[in-house]
């Protein structure tokens, strides 16, 4: 057997890595790699930062190959390794790629290279090995809530007026101004994503909620996506219209959201990145999104 990296070709590559994270949940029931709709989500804006490690089989004519592992990032210094537990020890090689590619393309003016190498809290071999890297624990990145598929479902309603209604396309401009308005993405969240999520692998229609207004005003919003091999159901983009908030719209859209995804028989819900305020808070826990994995920075300057 030989190991061998080499850069992702979205082309050939794309559905073996969605494959590639959907079979290693089901494998292995660990949080730590990235769930096959966050790689969709991701991958298309930011290609240059994946690289794919696979094994390959010289033993048998032709030879074989399959990916073991491959690194994915979220912005130019924050890096995310995918690898299958068997192969943990090609880890320190992924590391020293992520250096090297980070250097690569950092701009000539940028005199100490930030790197950013984030893990689920309580990998503590992967925690050693940063460690020893000169990779020091700078604080959470992000948080995981997670919804076990057996939690009893609570029963939230909508306010005397309002309905919870399936997203219609003729909706997408009015949605992208409010997704602006309530997480700040600035221009950057239009028709045309919503457009493009529409076209994705994770999307079902009956999963894209709204709330609206006697005079169908978008209220509030959540979309459910299912990864179509492994069936987990993550929760984005959720939100709720600041002129409405107060009226438990929160609570009755995700509930609905909740009983409709339960026919796909989902091994568990999550929320990726999810908000750590006490409003927030209080929603994951009324919904059943009880339980809250942290993810942690390590980071290492490279002068």
């Amino acid at each position: 057997m030989k190991i061998q990296p080499r850069p992702y070709n979205k082309q050939q590559d794309f559905q073996p890595i969605m494959t590639f994270l959907s079979d290693l949940f089901l494998r292995t029931k660990s949080y730590e790699n990235w769930f096959p709709d966050r790689f969709e989500n991701s991958s298309d804006s930011r290609e240059d930062g994946i690289m794919i490690w696979e094994e390959h089989d010289t033993t048998v004519n032709p030879t074989t190959k399959k990916i073991i592992a491959l690194t994915s990032r979220d912005s130019p210094k924050d890096f995310f390794l995918q690898v299958d537990p068997a192969y943990r020890h090609i880890e320190p090689q992924m590391i020293k790629w992520i250096e090297s590619y980070r250097k690569a393309t950092s701009t000539p003016e940028i005199t100490e290279v930030v790197i950013k190498i984030n893990i689920l809290e309580g990998n503590s071999k992967r925690e050693k090995l940063l460690s020893t890297l000169g990779y020091t624990n700078e604080g959470i990145y992000g948080f995981y809530r997670i919804r076990q598929p057996n939690t009893p479902i609570p029963e939230y309603a909508c306010p005397k007026g309002f309905r919870i209604r399936t997203l219609k396309r003729a909706d997408y401009d009015q949605l992208a101004l409010l997704i602006r308005r309530v997480f700040g993405h600035g221009e950057y969240f239009t028709a045309e994503v919503l457009e493009w999520l529409a076209s994705c692998s994770f999307y079902k229609e009956e999963l894209d909620l709204v709330v609206v207004t006697p005079e169908d005003i978008i209220a509030s919003f959540c979309t459910f996506r299912l990864d179509p091999n492994s069936h987990i159901l993550s929760l984005e983009p959720m939100g709720t219209n600041p002129d409405y908030r107060g009226l438990g719209l929160g609570k009755a859209i995700m509930s609905e959201g909740i009983k409709r995804s339960m026919k796909y028989k989902p091994p568990f819900f999550y929320i990726d990145g999810a908000a750590n305020n006490p409003a927030a808070n209080r929603l994951y826990d009324a919904t059943g999104f009880t339980e809250k994995y942290a993810i942690n920075s390590w980071t290492k300057r490279i002068k």
